[in-house]
């Protein structure tokens, strides 16, 4: 019984000094405008997040270059929706960081495909 109580001590302090306890970003996810007839209609953009690569319209970007990309699109292209593709590759972390990035353009309503 003692050497049990060591292991599952032992196990405890692995999984403890080996865990991360940062927090991750916290994302709002909003509720789709379900289908207001009201709205203009909406011009998208296609972004794959995979990960090795970032792919904007079938162009490659970078998570810093890709509100540029974005605002560049919104003004010029009148770009006003993004549908994000995560491919199963991608890490969470990835994810997050992209949709932090989208969360800054405003006037972008955001929808995630598989």
């Amino acid at each position: 019984m003692t050497s049990l109580i060591d292991i599952i001590f032992l196990l405890l302090l692995f999984f403890m000094l080996s865990s991360t306890f940062s927090r991750f970003a916290d994302v709002e996810l909003g509720a789709s405008g379900g289908g207001n007839p009201a709205r203009q209609a909406s011009v998208p953009a296609f972004l794959k997040l995979s990960a090795d690569r970032l792919l904007l319209n079938g162009s490659e970007l970078t998570n810093q270059a890709l509100q540029a990309e974005i605002e560049r699109l919104r003004t010029s292209a009148n770009v006003n929706a993004v549908i994000l593709s995560v491919d199963e590759t991608a890490s969470s972390q990835q994810l997050v960081d992209t949709l932090l990035v989208l969360r800054r353009s405003t006037g972008i309503s955001l929808q995630i495909v598989r």
